[in-house]
């Protein structure tokens, strides 16, 4: 890892990064591509990781933007167990950015988004395909209220807005998952330094989405899901 930062004043600054690295092969691994192993691949994953950014910095307001560009040559992707492993180079660039705001009334937001094209650059079947699984962007956005009672009691009223963009479940790019919103709301109220008690609505909307599919079979109903709506609440004590 090679880095570089530059103050632009005692608010901001620039920085870049290089990074390089391999991944070696573990257990399943070997279990998995053994076949490729015997035929001479290694199973080495090399990683390259380039960012540039700029950050701004204050005690009430933070901004942060990298670009970046990374490569991961050597993945292997077995469609079904025996058959020959599927060997890769994956590229991504894009940017992320990341807002902190704490105003002096108790109130603060934090927005953390992501915005990318993937391309697999180098496959038997797939080049030129987007990654799977990976959305062209997603965004999340978390507000929290923070109140202070006469009685000594505090209390801080948060959600939790997220977005996910629509992403390939396979590397041919032939089934697509739909994006999706999700919206949690919480409460944490601090009786005394003691007695703590939580209420948190998760996916308020019941939203119906999948997070994944099932890259080895297109037609296949299998799939991971966000939870149903649910409701938790708990009281806690510290001694």
């Amino acid at each position: 890892t090679v880095g570089l930062n530059y103050s632009l004043d005692d608010d901001s600054g620039v920085f870049a990064r290089v990074n390089q690295g391999s991944k070696m092969p573990f257990f399943d691994d070997f279990r998995d591509n053994f076949t490729a192993y015997s035929n001479g691949e290694d199973l080495i994953k090399e990683v390259e990781q380039y960012e540039f950014g700029y950050k701004f910095s204050r005690s009430d307001l933070n901004i942060y933007a990298t670009a970046f560009f990374n490569e991961v040559k050597g993945d292997t992707f077995v469609r079904q167990p025996g058959t020959p492993a599927e060997i890769l180079t994956n590229e991504a660039f894009g940017i992320e950015l990341d807002f902190n705001y704490y105003s002096g009334d108790g109130f603060s937001i934090n927005l953390n988004s992501t915005f990318q094209e993937t391309e697999i650059t180098e496959s038997p079947n797939n080049q030129g395909n987007e990654a799977q699984r990976q959305p062209g962007w997603q965004v999340r956005i978390t507000p929290s209220y923070e109140i202070e009672f006469n009685n000594g009691m505090y209390a801080t009223i948060y959600g939790n807005i997220s977005a996910v963009g629509d992403r390939y479940a396979n590397n041919e790019n032939t089934v697509t998952l739909d994006g999706y919103e999700k919206i949690d709301l919480g409460v944490v109220l601090n009786l005394s330094d003691e007695v703590q008690m939580q209420l948190s609505v998760s996916n308020l909307t019941d939203e119906k989405a999948l997070t994944e599919g099932d890259p080895r079979d297109s037609l296949s109903s299998n799939g991971r899901y966000i939870l149903p709506r649910s409701i938790d609440f708990s009281v806690s004590y510290q001694f």
